[in-house]
């Protein structure tokens, strides 16, 4: 496994990212109260194959699916079931994909029709924990810089920041090193590198950030059960900067 992917290599996965970036796009248009989870997965799936890509999801250990779709308290890896949406669910929609034996990982987390104004917040501060942490991640920095950047919107906000769960790198697996904390200081961790490609994805809750996994072994929710978001983009670290793999 190589954490320094060449230029040749950083080319498939920037086609890959904006394969993913359409599929999600889709995904997001498709969301509407009504939907079962179940049809919204297979969807998805269609949408990746429809781009002469295959899910990098499905079977990774043995996870059944296309989509990871987390529903309100629901943080991550959610099974697509038979749940239908209803207008003010919160829905995080997590996807992966592999284009020529390369693969890129994004998520976004949407309001399921007229949502209430808490909900709509905690969307766009996790998106913006995102940017922040997108804008710190430079060539001989350190990962630290990303999580701090990340963690100082979270607490700002007073959200409850996942630290259980992290970002990753990502490329020649679904999960590589280095791990991506959404928390820490900006001398800790891995020193980014040119070549370097990673998922970054900040997970907040309106409550502390306590998390439990279901029974099924997959679903992550918050330990109080109040609603989370997730946001996630690839990026490869170059020498000019960071440049974001999974946007249109």
């Amino acid at each position: 496994m190589a954490l320094i992917k060449s230029n040749a290599e950083i080319a498939i996965l920037r086609q890959g990212g904006q394969k993913l970036a359409e599929v999600l796009a889709e995904a997001r248009q498709f969301v509407r109260p009504g939907l079962k989870l179940v049809d919204l997965d297979a969807f998805i799936y269609q949408q990746i194959e429809a781009r002469g890509s295959t899910p990098s999801f499905l079977g990774h250990e043995g996870f059944p699916n296309a989509s990871c779709l987390s529903l309100n308290e629901q943080i991550v890896h959610g099974i697509p079931d038979q749940r239908v949406l209803k207008d003010g669910d919160v829905l995080g929609i997590d996807v992966g994909l592999w284009y020529k034996k390369l693969c890129v990982d994004s998520a976004i987390t949407v309001i399921v029709g007229a949502g209430t104004p808490e909900a709509e917040q905690l969307l766009k501060v996790t998106e913006q924990a995102l940017e922040k942490g997108i804008k710190a991640a430079k060539p001989f920095r350190r990962v630290g810089s990303i999580s701090h950047a990340v963690q100082e919107v979270g607490q700002k906000h007073g959200y409850g920041i996942v630290r259980t769960l992290t970002g990753h790198g990502v490329g020649h697996h679904v999960h590589e090193p280095p791990e991506v904390p959404n928390w820490g200081e900006p001398g800790d961790g891995a020193l980014l590198k040119p070549g370097m490609v990673l998922a970054i994805e900040p997970m907040f809750t309106l409550g502390s950030g306590e998390v439990v996994t279901e029974i099924d072994g997959w679903g992550v929710i918050a330990a109080d059960h109040t609603l989370s978001a997730h946001f996630e983009h690839t990026i490869a670290i170059t020498g000019r900067g960071v440049e974001v793999l999974t946007r249109i």
